[in-house]
């Protein structure tokens, strides 16, 4: 695993999320994810930029975890995060490029970070 290229605050601790990062911007994204089938899902970090993202929600409790742009813990996509115990962190910030697409990542919610398994970011 490559060493911290975000960070943000953890909704709660204690869990790491490991999966492919994929970017949620309107609910078509989610419906692409649907209709890929049952895995897709389970295998997948959710990037939004809003903490409302309320779209989300047929996928959810499916999610290997989810990092948002916006929000703190007291919003309702980290209420329903901590609900269902999905990784989560709030608030995202990069240094520099965020990963791209389809790029491996960890989450770490003691520590707050994410983490590129084998360094794939969109800056190299």
């Amino acid at each position: 695993m490559g060493g911290a290229v975000g960070r943000g605050s953890p909704v709660f601790s204690g869990v790491f999320g490991h999966g492919r990062l994929r970017r949620f911007d309107t609910p078509d994204d989610v419906i692409a994810v649907l209709d890929a089938g049952d895995d897709v899902a389970s295998e997948t970090v959710a990037l939004v930029k809003d903490a409302g993202a309320t779209f989300l929600a047929p996928i959810e409790a499916d999610l290997a975890g989810i990092l948002c742009r916006s929000g703190d813990v007291e919003s309702h996509l980290a209420i329903i995060s901590r609900d269902f115990q999905i990784p989560c962190l709030m608030g995202v910030t990069f240094d520099g490029d965020e990963p791209v697409d389809g790029a491996a990542v960890t989450i770490d919610t003691d520590a707050g970070t994410i983490s590129v398994d084998g360094g794939h970011r969109a800056d190299g």
